[in-house]
């Protein structure tokens, strides 16, 4: 699905579409439960540690969430890029799960 999203980017905005890694940079290195299966009060107590990245990072980074649930987990990843020496991250989610509380 990625090879298909990049290749339609890149369709529609040539050189500024960012290109696909030949490996994902960020790699899982705990198995947790899936965040939708959880309340909002306990994705946000989730421990932030799940999460590691491989250098050498792009300058620019597109992180893609297929459903996002706190934002908890893209906000981990996007500072672990910067921290890794990405000087720019745009998030970009396709769907956002309802709050269970409500």
């Amino acid at each position: 699905m990625s090879t298909h999203l990049i290749k339609s980017l890149q369709q529609h905005i040539g050189k500024e579409c960012p290109t696909l890694p030949k490996h994902n940079p960020i790699q899982k290195i705990k198995n947790t439960q899936a965040q939708h299966s959880l309340s909002r009060k306990e994705r946000l107590k989730s421990p932030q540690n799940n999460y590691k990245v491989d250098t050498p990072i792009a300058k620019h980074v597109a992180l893609f969430d297929d459903v996002m649930t706190t934002g908890s987990t893209v906000e981990n990843c996007a500072k672990l890029l910067l921290k890794a020496g990405a000087e720019r991250v745009d998030v970009w989610v396709i769907a956002r799960t309802p709050d269970k509380e409500h």
